[in-house]
This record gives C-alpha cells, structure tokens and sequence, in this order.
C-alpha cells in the first residue's frame, strides 16, 4: 500500500507501521506490536501515544497488561476533519496579525534607502513589485538611451510587460529620448500600450533612468545588467523636477 498520503496528511512513518499492524494484529500487547511493525522498542509507547491523540488507537488494562488496539480506519477521516478545522482556525488568527505584519514590513521599506537588482530577472521583480504599489495619480518618467542589441532581448521584454501592467492600472507614462531611432522603435513598443507620451530631446542624457513615486532606477545594461535604486521621496522630487524641465523644452 502506498502509504505516502498518509505522510502528506502527517502521521510519521513509525505511526503509520504502528497502526497498519495493530490493524492486522486487533487487540494486543507491545510485543507483538514491535515484532509486527519493526519499530523500536524504546520508540513504540511514544508511537502508540500520539496515535490515541490522533484519536486511531484505544487502549485497556487486563489484568496487569496493557493492551492496544487499532481504531476503525474511518478515525483518519475524522483526524483530517480536525485538522482542516485546526488549519481554519489558524488562519483567522493569522489574518488577524496580518494587518501588523505589512506594517512591519512598510517601515523596514521606509528605511530602506537602496537596493541593487542584478540580472534581468532581478531586475524584472522589481518591476514585479513596483507594479503592484502603482496607486491612481502616479506616474511613470523615463529616460532612456540606446543600449546595442537590446531590441528583442530580455531588458526590452521586461519594460514592454511592466507598461502593459502599468497601462492596464491607467497610469501614465512619459518617455525622453536623446535618439531618433531609438524613438521610432520605442514608440512601436509603446504602441502596445497606451497611456504614454514620447518626446525627444537634443541634450544628451548619460544613461537610462526611471522615475515612479520616490524611486529612482539607474540602469546599465552591461554583460551583466543591473538596476540601481534609490528610494528617497525628496530625491525623487529633485529628480522629476529635471525631468520635466527637459520635458517642456523636448517634441
């Protein structure tokens, strides 16, 4: 028998050897238990312990003897009813604290002022995560500068599935670029979208940058690419300020 559903549903593997021989056993001393089930001697009184905790084993005294005995089978439905019960209790318990748990977590956030994420795929969850903190009225500042082969690869996918997330919020989104064709191209991607605004600019800008709510995301595209991110709201501030004193003079 395939006894691995009885683990998923957590009885140990000597408890499970202990019941399916007391099974097979009916009414009996520890002897022939241990013969029967393999387990240790000086294991088998905590087995059988647990096991009338579980509600699956019955014992009594005849004359100076203990004898066990194996409940009906039907006990393990009632244990996993307990159990499921059990589980519905915790969780409303858990949701109770929940509420302090994410404001633990925020101001651990708040105090956080940079992070690097490494990779395309470190710089995908933040991307992830940012999306996910998008609120109505923020917005999205790019900008952005040509990196070779960049077209179609794993950087360019992760911008077009986080502006499709953002677009599906209704944030806005506004674009700069010192490059014409890096423009033309962009403004295909973007296509897809929705909710942005793409302007050229004749100063030459020294490498990519995001700006949303009080992050500022410094990008390099490297052999190894990595996002810098600083998260400061009057950092931020200075940040969108530049920006938009670009985005006025730019077409």
């Amino acid at each position: 028998m395939n006894t691995k559903l009885l683990e998923n549903i957590g009885f140990t593997k000597g408890e499970i050897k202990v019941y399916f021989a007391l099974l097979e056993l009916g009414n009996t001393t520890t002897g022939p238990i241990i013969t029967k089930s393999t387990v240790a001697r000086s294991k088998v009184y905590e087995i059988l312990e647990r096991l009338k905790l579980k509600g699956l084993v019955t014992d009594i005294i005849q004359g100076k003897l203990k004898y066990f005995q194996a409940s009906h089978p039907n006990k393990i439905l009632d244990y996993i009813k307990r159990k499921e019960q059990q589980l519905k209790n915790e969780e409303d318990d858990f949701k109770k604290i929940l509420p302090e748990l994410i404001e633990k977590q925020k101001y651990s956030e708040t105090k956080q002022e940079s992070k690097v994420y490494v990779g395309t795929e470190g710089i995908r969850t933040f991307f992830d995560e940012l999306v996910n903190q998008l609120e109505r009225d923020d917005e999205y500042l790019a900008m952005t500068i040509p990196w070779k082969g960049l077209i179609g690869k794993s950087p360019t996918m992760i911008f077009q599935n986080f502006h499709l997330k953002r677009a599906e919020k209704k944030i806005k989104a506004k674009i700069l670029t010192s490059d014409k064709t890096l423009a033309n191209e962009e403004k295909v991607n973007f296509s897809k979208t929705g909710y942005y605004e793409f302007k050229t600019t004749n100063i030459q800008l020294p490498t990519g940058i995001g700006i949303c709510k009080d992050y500022v995301i410094t990008f390099n595209w490297g052999e190894t690419p990595r996002a810098f991110v600083i998260e400061c709201k009057e950092n931020a501030e200075h940040y969108k300020k530049f920006f938009y004193d670009i985005w006025k003079k730019s077409k």
